[in-house]
């Protein structure tokens, strides 16, 4: 039925447009006749032109009138004006998409309320931001979670939102995934920020309150800490009797080979109790930004490749060092977080892959401390997720690689720790660069840089 109904109204429609051409033709032609007509009456073509002419102008005058005001009305239907010439051929054609126009906003407006009806049930809070970073919409959750009403629409957000980190990351939200910051309406909730570009230099807030998550991290937090510093005594008494055990000269080989996999245990054990706990002590709590100790660089590092040298049997390590910088912090933390980058670039390479240690000043006075190596680089998919705890990643040497998997979770706390930034760079039988980059206000300067290089 719906090409025979299209095809009759395009006869309809082919119908009326020639009637309304019959009738503009008409006066085009009833004009040229009394032009003729009074031409020959008196004689003077100049008067018989003009008039008729004039005549035709004025009418087609008055029917543009009456488009133009019907036009600046807003074209109700109930205001149109009957037109059999070509002003009614328009005022059809404008009829026509106005219909058209009407369907679609009809449609979009409902596709727009249910959107609304579905987005303003979500539980996390939606912020719409234009390029001016103005409020354009937002749901209920914004009210209760960061205090964005829908008065506040047209507002700029950190006109209501202060703090430091949102801005930064709120300006290149491609630095991180996302942003964990107190609410602003109750410090003692969590709030975890997400923001996605789209559109024209348009911004997406989506914000969810993670409170019960941060709480139940703490609770096994304090739980592994608590756990691990228990077990510590009895595996203290372990490897001493393991020791004791040792040095009985009745023991068969075999019973030999038994306590010696048993002590390599026992130590590994050791270790990782002593990593969760170092963990655990660098996430307690977060240094002020005038907190720490002026940690000096050379003296560091000196303490670093001295560690380096006795447990690894590694040739082919170079380290620029400087003379004159100072960074403020903890300097067990730092010197820890130096030899776990260290370590890890010796124990996931082949035997005296290069490694080039090095600290460097950047324009914006961060100071950062680098590991580089030439060995065989880690795969994409991994990298996002080397600061996991326990994470041991894809096997990329063929030797098996021992470890707690708590190293690079170290490193990055005791970064965070000290408002610095961990970047990781690798590729595939290239190398890989593990960067500690050091906020300008940790970072004191107090004589040129003068490099001691160490070769092991």
């Amino acid at each position: 039925m719906g090409p025979v109904i299209d095809s009759a109204q395009k006869k309809q429609h082919d119908k009326v447009m020639n009637k309304l051409w019959v009738t503009e033709k008409f006066a085009i032609f009833f004009t040229i006749g009394w032009i003729f007509l009074l031409g020959i009456i008196f004689q003077n073509w100049l008067v018989a032109t003009v008039l008729p002419l004039v005549s035709y102008i004025i009418w087609i005058y008055v029917r543009l009138y009456r488009l133009e005001k019907w036009l600046s009305q807003g074209t109700k239907i109930s205001q149109v004006f009957d037109d059999n010439g070509f002003i009614g051929i328009i005022i059809r054609h404008l009829y026509q998409q106005k219909k058209v126009h009407s369907k679609r906003k009809k449609r979009l407006k409902n596709i727009l309320r249910r959107l609304n009806t579905n987005i303003s049930a979500l539980p996390d809070a939606t912020v719409v931001l234009n390029q001016q970073l103005e409020i354009e919409w937002s749901n209920a959750p914004a009210s209760y979670l960061l205090g964005i009403n829908r008065e506040d629409i047209g507002q700029r957000i950190d006109n209501l939102l202060r703090q430091p980190e949102f801005f930064q990351y709120l300006m290149k939200p491609e630095n991180k995934a996302n942003l964990e910051m107190p609410s602003p309406l109750n410090h003692k909730e969590s709030l975890q920020i997400k923001v996605v570009n789209f559109g024209d230099n348009q911004r997406l807030i989506i914000v969810r309150n993670i409170s019960e998550q941060k709480h139940l991290q703490e609770a096994l937090k304090n739980f592994v800490a608590n756990a691990s510093h228990e077990l510590q005594t009895p595996l203290t008494s372990i490897i001493g009797y393991l020791e004791m055990l040792e040095m009985e000269q009745e023991l068969s080989a075999a019973g030999k080979q038994s306590i010696t996999v048993l002590q390599q245990q026992s130590q590994r054990m050791k270790q990782l109790i002593q990593d969760l706990l170092l963990l655990s002590r660098v996430e307690s709590y977060q240094l002020q930004p005038e907190e720490g100790d002026h940690v000096s660089i050379s003296d560091s590092m000196d303490n670093v490749m001295v560690v380096i040298g006795e447990t690894c049997n590694h040739k082919s390590i170079q380290c620029d060092t400087p003379e004159g910088f100072y960074v403020l912090g903890i300097q067990s933390e730092i010197e820890g977080l130096c030899i776990n980058l260290i370590e890890n670039a010796i124990k996931h390479n082949p035997k005296d892959t290069p490694i080039k240690i090095s600290w460097a000043l950047n324009r914006q006075g961060e100071y950062s401390f680098s590991v580089t190596d030439k060995g065989s680089g880690i795969k994409a998919k991994d990298i996002p997720c080397l600061t996991e705890r326990y994470f041991r990643g894809s096997k990329t040497t063929s030797e098996q690689v021992s470890g707690s998997g708590l190293g690079l979770a170290i490193v990055k706390q005791t970064a965070q720790k000290h408002g610095a930034r961990l970047d990781i760079n690798s590729k595939l039988n290239k190398g890989s660069t593990f960067k500690v980059t050091f906020p300008s206000y940790r970072t004191i300067q107090q004589s040129q840089k003068i490099s001691n290089v160490y070769s092991l």
